[in-house]
């Protein structure tokens, strides 16, 4: 039996701290929308310039996307964590790791550092080959770091077009790169929600799931643990802040913009299905009671679902979902 959480509560207490403060961030909002728009035809033809040399992965963070005007930077990620930034534009593809040096020889042992080289530069394919060749894992683990090894991996897995884990499934990217979502809220205490004008936190994983016009948006919200003491039933609060947000900026001025963003070609329907999802390791007795559930939130509805998965040396090996339209493994 999962713990009783007055889900409709924490939706009404989201929504009333968006509306307290719609100005600032539908403003806002509207102008990432308008400007990532503009720049996603320049982002894609740099993109489309180089590989991305797995275990590597690319990142564009909405900053670098409104700013791409003539030039784009990316972050460089492995297992989660930036260790590099791109910069490209017209005239070539640049690596520079200084960001990153002291973190870089601390979590992996990598003393390689690279100055604005050229992305086939020597030290440049040194760097790549460093981190290919290590046996994956950090010196020092932390906590957001882990879950950030975890997200990758998910979204990894997510990405594939055959043989995926998990059917019917695909992250939201931006000209063809992972895009993290970031939000106006302060959600990380799944007992209070706070407004932020900067440095809101980020939804771990959005995706698109379904087949054809059954297809809806996901928000993920992701733990690196399955513990008694924050079962999924708390989970799902963070998860829901987050995609109250995602409906309320879809029913403001940009939504259509953002639905464009999000990987829609057509209109947003008249009535609009968010999935709110915990994502977490699995193990036996996880609660699944809660899957299905439904809660209005004028005229639209959010579903509550899980994804939960099993993980060896890197990789997902096995994934139990209630997401419709999911392969679903015992």
């Amino acid at each position: 039996m999962g713990l009783s959480v007055n889900y409709q509560a924490v939706i009404e207490d989201t929504q009333e701290l968006l509306r307290a403060n719609k100005v600032e961030w539908q403003e806002r909002y509207s102008g990432y929308a308008k400007n990532i728009a503009e720049n996603e035809g320049f982002i894609r033809d740099i993109r489309s310039k180089f590989h991305e040399w797995s275990p590597l992965k690319l990142y564009l963070t909405t900053t670098y996307a409104k700013e791409a005007k003539k030039k784009v930077m990316f972050d460089l990620r492995y297992l989660g964590q930036t260790v590099a930034n791109l910069i490209g534009d017209n005239e070539g593809i640049l690596l520079s790791t200084e960001k990153y040096d002291s973190n870089n020889e601390r979590d992996f042992d990598c003393k390689i550092k690279v100055s604005n080289e050229s992305w086939n530069g020597k030290e440049s394919q040194e760097f790549r080959a460093f981190f290919r060749n290590r046996l994956a894992g950090r010196n020092k683990s932390k906590k957001n770091n882990e879950e950030h090894r975890l997200e990758s991996l998910l979204l990894t897995e997510f990405s594939k077009t055959e043989e995926k884990t998990m059917t019917n499934i695909k992250p939201v990217e931006v000209a063809g790169v992972r895009f993290p979502m970031p939000t106006p809220l302060k959600a990380s205490d799944p007992n209070t929600v706070e407004y932020a004008k900067q440095n809101g936190g980020g939804i771990d994983i959005l995706a698109r799931t379904g087949i054809g016009h059954d297809t809806h948006l996901c928000i993920m919200e992701l733990k690196d643990e399955n513990k008694k003491s924050d079962p999924p039933a708390v989970i799902l609060k963070q998860a829901i802040k987050y995609t109250v947000f995602i409906r309320e900026l879809l029913r403001s001025g940009a939504g259509e913009d953002w639905w464009k963003l999000f990987g829609f070609s057509k209109a947003i329907p008249e009535k609009l299905v968010l999935f709110a999802v915990c994502a977490m390791p699995d193990r036996d007795g996880t609660d699944t009671s809660f899957a299905g559930d439904e809660y209005e939130i004028c005229g639209d509805v959010i579903k509550l679902h899980f994804v939960y998965f099993q993980e060896t040396d890197n990789k997902i090996e096995k994934i139990r979902t209630s997401l419709p339209y999911a392969k679903k493994e015992c």
